[in-house]
């Protein structure tokens, strides 16, 4: 059996030859014509159906993602957790923030870190702007009869699968 590709090349090469012959179509070449049509529908719904199981595996997938995700946030919490309570503990009974067991050692470390208390407060020069085209301004400049240097309107076909 012929490939949906194959199937699509063959109808493409007929429909070439009946409009070179000015529309005229043999009984042959109609014949030609239904077993392409016939090979096409057993190929396209072969296709709907596996990239409709596709889309269910990737519904599933990105469902337990989200799952996994929350497991992972749970633990970074708790960790962060007991953390706090850990240093807290060390600063109280270590000596000069260290603390020394037969598997491990704990130790404190000091380190610097910037917070903003009000970021109305701050001068100009401490921002980054970032530059990002506006999709939205542009399509509506476009439709709009405008014309934007750079940029078009594409027109997409996409399958529709019922």
């Amino acid at each position: 059996m012929a490939t949906l590709w194959e199937i699509t090349q063959e109808f493409l090469s007929l429909a070439s030859i009946i409009e070179e012959a000015g529309g005229e179509a043999t009984d042959e070449m109609m014949e030609e014509l239904a077993i392409n049509r016939e090979n096409f529908g057993h190929k396209a719904e072969g296709y709907a159906k596996l990239i409709l199981k596709w889309e269910s595996e990737i519904d599933t997938a990105a469902a337990e993602i989200k799952r996994i995700q929350a497991i992972k946030k749970t633990k970074e919490n708790s960790v962060a957790r007991l953390k706090e309570t850990l240093l807290h503990a060390l600063t109280l009974y270590g000596q000069d923030g260290k603390w020394e067991t037969p598997l491990m050692k704990l130790s404190t470390r000091r380190s610097q870190a910037v917070e903003i208390v009000d970021e109305t407060e701050l001068p100009e020069a401490f921002f980054v702007v970032k530059k990002e085209a506006s999709k939205t301004a542009i399509g509506a400049a476009l439709k709009s009869g405008e014309e934007v240097p750079g940029a078009f309107l594409k027109e997409n076909v996409s399958l529709q699968i019922k």
